[in-house]
C-alpha cells in the first residue's frame, strides 16, 4: 500500500491510506492515467520521490484559449506556413517535467518544436500556422498539468551567476594545478618558474574580477542601505587576499602568494550562492502561473493597449478571470464580480450597465465582459501597491557578521602590529594579518549555510511549503507570533458545500449535467460544486452544448432534446449561501454553502499557540462577527474584523516592536501588513497577486503544514548552530596559528578546504524527528 501519491509523491493522509488509496486527489490519479496511457511512463523514472504541486481539479477545469489564439493570429504572416511563441509555462520543477512536456511535443500534430527555458518557466514553440495545433497543444498540457500562460520577461540574476560560476571553476582548477609546483619546491632559477607564476597571476586575478565582484557590489549595496551580511566578509577575505597576493608578487615574497586561495575561495563562494539561488529559483518558477494583470488589454478596436500605459476614457475587453486595471465603468449589460481581493469579502457582486467598478475587481463571469476607464493607470492607488518595495533580507544574520568582522578585525590588526614591533619585518607582520583574514573568512558558512536551506527547501516541499526567499529558515525559526488573514487563510478561497446537501445525492445524469454546468465558471459556489463532483469521481461530461451565462442570475444549457437545465439563485428564502439545479422551470436539487475554517486549523493552531510565547491573532477586512465566530471556533482570543488594509498595517507594524511576527494573508487588502511583517506566507492560488510580496507560499488546503514547518525551522536552527559553533572554534584555532606567524600559504590552501567539508558534513546529516515530519501526514 502506497504511502505517498503515485503521481506527486505527496504523503497520503491517514484516511486515504486506510482506504487503499494510490493518489491524494483525482487531479493526479487522471494525470498519472494519461502519462501510463499515452506511453510516457519513463516520466516517473525520471522523476523519482521529487514532489509536485497536487493537482487537484485543475486538469478538468476548461481553460479559455481566445488569448493565445489572439496572439498566434497577431504573429502570423502571409508569407510563412509557421509561427514560434515563446510563452510563460508553470509547473516545471525537474528534468521529468521538461522530459514530459518536450515528449508531449514530439507526439502533437501540427508542433514542430518546444524548447523549455534556462529557467524553467518559458517554453518557446514552434507550430503550424493555419490550425488549432497550438490550441490542441495547449489543452493537452493542461490536461497533464502544466499551464500555458502569457509570457512575463523577469529580470533574473541566476543565468549571470551561472556563467560566473563555470568560468570560476575553470580559473581555479588552473591555479591549482600550476601552483603545485612552487608548493612542491621548484626554484625561481628553473626556466619554467616565470610562466607557471605569470598563468597562476592571471587566473587568480580573472577569477577575482569576475567572480569576486558579485560579492562586491552585493556587499556595496548593502552597506549603502545600512545593512551586513555574508557577502561582507566574504569580499573583505577575497580583497585581503588578493591585496597581499600582489604585494608578495612584486616584492619577491613567496610567503604571500595567495592567488590560487584566491581563485579556490572564490569559486566555493558562487558555488554557495548558485545551490542557494537554484533552489529558490526552482520555486519561484514553480508559481509563475498565469497573471490576472497582463501586460496589455484590447481595446474595442481589438488593439492592445500595454497596461502601464492605460488613461481614462479607454473602452477595454476584460477576459474572463482577469482583473480590471483601473477605476472603471461598465459598458456591458450585466457583470458578475469579486472585491475579495480589495475587500476580503468573498461573496461576489453583480454590477449593471453604466454602475462603477473599482481597480481590483475580478471578472467572475464566464464571458469578457466592456469597461470604459475613468483613471489613469498612473494615478490609479491598486496599480501602486502591486509595486512589491525592496525588502529587508539581512536583519537575521547582521548582528552576528558584524561581531564576527568587528573580532577578526581587531584580531589581525593587533597581530599585525605585534609582528611588526618584534620583527620590524613589514613582509612578516603583512604575512601574519593577511593569513588571519584568509583563514578566517567564513568559507564553511559561505558553502555549508546555502546548502542547508536548500535541502531543508526540498524536505519543506514534502508538506506542501514552498520558500521563496533566502531569509525564510533563519526568520522563521525566530517568530514568536503568527497573525492571519480570515478569508483564503483561514478558511479556503470559497465556500464549502453543506453536508446535508452533497452531490451524490444526484443521479448520474444530473451530475453530468452540474459537471457541465459548472465546469468553465469563475464563481465560488460553481467551483465548489465543481471540486465536490470531480471529488466524487465525475471528471467528465457526455454534454458538449454551449453552456451560456446571465451574470447575476446564473448558467443555463438546451439540450439536444430541448430540455433546459440551470444552476441559479435557489428560490428558497435563506442567508446562508445557495443555489439550486433546475430542469425547466422544476427544481432538481437545492445546494447550501457555508464558510468554515481550512481542515484542521483548529489543532494546528491549538499546536502553534502551546509552542509560540505570544497567542495567535486574526486581522481581516471582513465582517466582524464572521470573523468573531471564525475565532472563537479555532481558539483564538484576538481577532478584529472590518479592517482596512491601512489598519492592518499599522496593527502588523505594532505587534513587530514586541514581536517577531509572521503574516499570512492571500489578497491585495493584505499587501500592506505582508510588506510590514518580518515575514509573510500566503496560500498558493491560480490568480494570485501576492507571489512578489511574501517570502513563502503553501499548497495544502488544510492548515496541518504550519506546525510542521515550524518544527523543521527549529530542527535547522540547531543544524546551524552546530555550523556556527564549530565555525567558532575552527576559527579559534586557525586565527591563533595564524597570528604566531606559522600560516604559510600552503597551510592555508589545505585547511581551508578540509573546513568546507567538515562543514558540509554538519548540515548534510537528517535527524530522525526530521525524516518522521516529511514521511507521515497527520491529517484526517
Amino acid at each position: 500500500m502506497p504511502k505517498a501519491c503515485l503521481h506527486c509523491s505527496t504523503p497520503l493522509t491517514k484516511k486515504q491510506q486506510q482506504q487503499n488509496e494510490s493518489f491524494c486527489c483525482r487531479g493526479c490519479e487522471s494525470v498519472y492515467h494519461i502519462i501510463h496511457e499515452s506511453g510516457q511512463d519513463f516520466f516517473y523514472s525520471l522523476k523519482s520521490n521529487n514532489q509536485l504541486t497536487p493537482l487537484r481539479d485543475k486538469p478538468f477545469q476548461e481553460r479559455d484559449w481566445k488569448w493565445l489564439r489572439q496572439l498566434a493570429e497577431r504573429d502570423t504572416t502571409p508569407d510563412s506556413p509557421t509561427i514560434t511563441l515563446t510563452l510563460g509555462i508553470n509547473g516545471l520543477t525537474c528534468i521529468a517535467c521538461v522530459w514530459l512536456v518536450e515528449s508531449t511535443a514530439k507526439n502533437a500534430p501540427g508542433i514542430l518544436s518546444a524548447e523549455i527555458g534556462n529557467n524553467l518557466s518559458s517554453i518557446t514553440i514552434s507550430a503550424n500556422a493555419n490550425d488549432d495545433s497550438l490550441i490542441n497543444f495547449a489543452q493537452s498540457l493542461h490536461s497533464i498539468g502544466y499551464e500555458i500562460s502569457p509570457h512575463i520577461d523577469k529580470k533574473s540574476t541566476h543565468s549571470s551567476l551561472t556563467i560566473r560560476l563555470g568560468i570560476c571553476g575553470a580559473l581555479a582548477m588552473n591555479t591549482m594545478a600550476f601552483t603545485l609546483p612552487r608548493y612542491t619546491g621548484m626554484k625561481q632559477e628553473h626556466e619554467l618558474y616565470q610562466l607557471i607564476s605569470w598563468i597562476v597571476i592571471a587566473s587568480g586575478t580573472l577569477a577575482f574580477l569576475i567572480g569576486g565582484s558579485y560579492f562586491f557590489k552585493r556587499a556595496w549595496s548593502a552597506l549603502r542601505l545600512g545593512g551586513i551580511h555574508m557577502d561582507l566578509p566574504i569580499s573583505l577575505g577575497l580583497i585581503f587576499a588578493f591585496i597581499g597576493s600582489c604585494i608578495g608578487w612584486l616584492t619577491g615574497h613567496d610567503e604571500l602568494f595567495y592567488f590560487d586561495f584566491v581563485a579556490v575561495f572564490t569559486f566555493l563562494m558562487l558555488l554557495g550562492k548558485y545551490i542557494q539561488n537554484a533552489s529558490l529559483q526552482r520555486a519561484n518558477a514553480k508559481f509563475q502561473g498565469q497573471t490576472p494583470i497582463p501586460d496589455s488589454y484590447l481595446n474595442n478596436d481589438g488593439q492592445p493597449i500595454p497596461t502601464a500605459e492605460i488613461i481614462s476614457n479607454q473602452t477595454l475587453i476584460i477576459p474572463a478571470g482577469s482583473v480590471i486595471p483601473v477605476s472603471s465603468r461598465l459598458c456591458s449589460d450585466q457583470a458578475d464580480c469579486s472585491l475579495a481581493w480589495i475587500t476580503g469579502e468573498p461573496t461576489s457582486i453583480l454590477y449593471k450597465k453604466s454602475d462603477p467598478i473599482p481597480a481590483g475587481a475580478v471578472n467572475q463571469s464566464r464571458n469578457e465582459i466592456i469597461i470604459e476607464t475613468t483613471e489613469d493607470n498612473t494615478e490609479n492607488h491598486f496599480n501602486k501597491n502591486l509595486t512589491a518595495p525592496e525588502r529587508d533580507t539581512t536583519a537575521a544574520q547582521s548582528k552576528f557578521i558584524r561581531l564576527y568582522l568587528i573580532g577578526v578585525l581587531l584580531v589581525g590588526s593587533l597581530a599585525g602590529i605585534y609582528w611588526w614591533f618584534t620583527t620590524r619585518d613589514f613582509s612578516v607582520s603583512l604575512q601574519v594579518v593577511i593569513s588571519v583574514f584568509v583563514v578566517s573568512c567564513p568559507c564553511g558558512i559561505g558553502l555549508a549555510l546555502p546548502l542547508l536551506d536548500t535541502r531543508f527547501n526540498k524536505f519543506a516541499s514534502k508538506i506542501g511549503v514552498f520558500p521563496l526567499t533566502a531569509r525564510f529558515w533563519g526568520t522563521l525559526s525566530h517568530i514568536s507570533k503568527i497573525v492571519f488573514d480570515k478569508t483564503g487563510t483561514l478558511t479556503l478561497d470559497r465556500p464549502t458545500l453543506h453536508p446535508d446537501t452533497p452531490v451524490e445525492n444526484l443521479s448520474l445524469p444530473h451530475q453530468h449535467i452540474l459537471f457541465t454546468l459548472t465546469k468553465g465558471s469563475l464563481h465560488p459556489l460553481s467551483r465548489t460544486l465543481f471540486s465536490s463532483l470531480i471529488q466524487a469521481g465525475i471528471t467528465h461530461s457526455p454534454h458538449h452544448e454551449q453552456v451560456t451565462e446571465t451574470p447575476g442570475v446564473g448558467t443555463f444549457i438546451t439540450l439536444e432534446t430541448g430540455e433546459i437545465f440551470s444552476l441559479k439563485r435557489a428560490q428558497e428564502s435563506t442567508q446562508a449561501p445557495s443555489c439550486a439545479l433546475y430542469q425547466d422551470d422544476k427544481c432538481i436539487a437545492t445546494f447550501h454553502f457555508l464558510e468554515s475554517a481550512r481542515q484542521s486549523a483548529a489543532s494546528a493552531i491549538a499546536s502553534i499557540q502551546s509552542t509560540l510565547p505570544s497567542p495567535c491573532a486574526i486581522l481581516s477586512g471582513d465582517n466582524p462577527n464572521s470573523v468573531t465566530k471564525l475565532a472563537k471556533k479555532l481558539g483564538i482570543s484576538d481577532a478584529h474584523g472590518g479592517l482596512t488594509p491601512e489598519e492592518k498595517q499599522a496593527a502588523i507594524k505594532s505587534i513587530s516592536e514586541k514581536h517577531t511576527t509572521l503574516y499570512i494573508g492571500d489578497g491585495i487588502n493584505d499587501l500592506p501588513a505582508l510588506r510590514q511583517a518580518n515575514l509573510a506566507g500566503a496560500p498558493f492560488a491560480n490568480l494570485n497577486l501576492v507571489t512578489e510580496d511574501v517570502d513563502f507560499l503553501f499548497t495544502d488546503e488544510t492548515m496541518s503544514y504550519l506546525p510542521r514547518i515550524i518544527s523543521m525551522a527549529k530542527i535547522r536552527q540547531r543544524l546551524s548552530h552546530q555550523l556556527i559553533l564549530y565555525t567558532i572554534l575552527y576559527n579559534v584555532t586557525v586565527v591563533a596559528i595564524a597570528a604566531s606567524g606559522h600560516m604559510s600559504p600552503l597551510i592555508a590552501a589545505i585547511i581551508m578546504p578540509l573546513s568546507s567539508i567538515i562543514s558540509l558534513m554538519i548540515v548534510s546529516r537528517t535527524p530522525a524527528k526530521l525524516r518522521q515530519l516529511t514521511q507521515t501526514n497527520e491529517t484526517e
